[in-house]
């Protein structure tokens, strides 16, 4: 007889309860497929019992302990060890069962098979490597390109906003060198140039360089409006803008903030999509004529407030746990709301009162 102890309830539920799910499924959801099926493969291979037991995870549990300090010993290692993971032939349950398959599972098959087959674009790569260490710099986090990648799929950006960053990380969008191949005409090959500042666009260049009316107020007005928070400031960068859902900001009592996170998150995703927006519109639109500065200013304290009116509505409209979602989005937002400390309690989410980020900036009508 053999008893194991983990603190994971999910993983014991994975290895008993939920183990005919995920067969039934061929795997498709779980994210360590290739872990659970060797796993479960090992136990039946096994000709004796085999028991699980739940502890309690920190809790001065001996065996508990030593397990978290070889795991953490394996973190740092430079190298991962080898894991042997082969399942013997007899022992493999390959494929779904066709009772178990839905539209959705199906879809998710199909995409994981068909990004397993696909290499990542060199560019991706270059612009990959450039946000993890702009992240390690600027919030002293250490990350893998996978949870990169599930952070720009965060909720709390925008479905706008995850389709623009995942298209930057991807260097998708037609700007720059992209016009200067061989088979374009001069005409196209000029749209390579900014007009503004008479060099080869790049993304990086929209979002941080470029001198055009736009980027530079958008992130000074992102800057003013931070600094109501009490938290540092960096300057907009590839790790703190395309990084943003790995932002770590910690409480006075050195605990992560998940509050002032989602903040940062949702103000740095819809400024820097505005930027894009307004060089679109400057390039493609209005013919290299540039907004003014105060339509700039307008716009994005629109952006913002239309955020902040759609969280609002979603919290509100949200049949359970409603009282607790509105309470997150006023705790999330309580930093640069307008007059708060003048509303009674929870006014700021409720329905049918107009609340809206602080104006920074007023201008002199004279």
């Amino acid at each position: 007889m053999l008893v194991e102890e983990t603190d994971s309830r999910t993983t014991m539920d994975s290895l008993t309860k939920w183990r005919r799910n995920h067969e039934d499924s061929g795997y498709a959801m779980q994210e360590n497929a290739g872990l659970l099926r060797a796993t479960v493969a090992a136990l039946r291979k096994r000709k004796a019992r085999t028991y699980l037991r739940w502890v309690k995870g920190h809790a001065g549990h001996p065996r508990n302990e030593g397990a978290d300090k070889l795991a953490g010993e394996g973190a740092r290692k430079a190298a991962a060890d080898v894991v042997d993971c082969t399942i013997d032939a007899t022992l493999k349950v390959s494929g779904c069962k066709l009772s178990a398959l839905t539209q959705k599972l199906t879809y998710r098959i199909i995409r994981e098979r068909t990004e397993s087959s696909l290499q990542q674009r060199r560019a991706a790569d270059v612009n990959v490597q450039k946000v993890l260490t702009g992240v390690s710099l600027c919030f002293s986090v250490d990350l893998d390109e996978a949870t990169l990648w599930r952070s720009i799929r965060r909720k709390t950006f925008s479905r706008e906003c995850r389709q623009f960053m995942w298209m930057v990380m991807h260097d998708g969008y037609m700007v720059g060198h992209r016009w200067l191949k061989d088979n374009m005409s001069d005409e196209l090959r000029a749209r390579a140039i900014c007009k503004r500042c008479d060099e080869v666009e790049s993304m990086e260049h929209i979002l941080f360089d470029c001198a055009a009316n736009g980027r530079g107020t958008i992130w000074e007005l992102l800057e003013e409006t931070w600094e109501l928070t009490g938290k540092r400031w960096s300057e907009p960068c590839w790790g703190n803008t395309l990084g943003a859902g790995c932002a770590a900001f910690q409480t006075a009592d050195g605990k992560r903030d998940p509050l002032i996170e989602s903040l940062w998150m949702t103000l740095v995703s819809e400024s820097m999509y505005l930027i894009w927006k307004l060089r679109c519109e400057r390039v493609i639109q209005n013919d290299g004529e540039e907004p003014s500065i105060r339509e700039v200013e307008n716009r994005w304290y629109s952006a913002i407030d239309q955020r902040l009116g759609l969280e609002r509505k979603i919290a509100a409209l949200t049949i359970r746990k409603r009282s607790r979602a509105m309470s997150r989005v006023e705790q999330i937002w309580e930093p640069v709301l307008v007059d708060l400390d003048n509303l009674p309690a929870g006014v700021s989410v409720t329905l049918g009162v107009l609340v809206g980020i602080r104006r920074v900036r007023r201008w002199d009508p004279g």
